[in-house]
């Protein structure tokens, strides 16, 4: 799976509601490193969800017009340090677009692999909660990002 710039720009017009509008520099940031955590929930380590990663990152600096390279993709084993970066990255994009960008491309790479291990299901629902968003919205996001990366029949 791949994540184009038009389909990254598909998603960014639904979560910043069709404005010319993007995350900032430390928004960017605070997405890139829970989509990071979204890789790691399932603790496998999967060359394709890491290069999604990068081509995601890549893509969220481009938009928050943030000249840097995607950090290098770290695995993180301990369940309970991941919770608490959730936690702790969630809490200071809590009623930001950006929280709706993140929730969007960290369930792209929960899923990307085309299996939802139950631990990423886990971690999609305690991230919308982190994130303060709604049930509904949450769930217009999944559709919506379902319905851009689902190729073409």
């Amino acid at each position: 799976m791949n994540i184009d710039a038009a389909q990254y720009k598909q998603i960014a017009a639904i979560v910043y509601e069709g404005k010319d509008a993007g995350p900032s520099a430390a928004e960017a940031e605070l997405v890139v490193a829970i989509c990071q955590l979204a890789v790691a929930a399932d603790e496998v380590e999967d060359a394709d969800e890491a290069t999604l990663f990068e081509s995601i990152a890549a893509q969220v600096y481009a938009h928050a017009k943030v000249a840097t390279t995607p950090p290098a993709f770290q695995p993180f084993d301990d369940a309970e340090q991941r919770r608490d970066l959730i936690k702790s990255h969630a809490a200071q994009l809590a009623g930001k677009p950006a929280a709706a960008l993140a929730y969007a491309l960290a369930y792209i790479l929960a899923i990307s692999d085309l299996d939802l291990a139950p631990e990423e299901g886990e971690f999609i629902e305690d991230l919308g909660d982190a994130l303060g968003l709604e049930g509904d919205r949450a769930d217009d996001l999944i559709v919506a990002v379902t319905e851009i990366i689902t190729p073409a029949e």
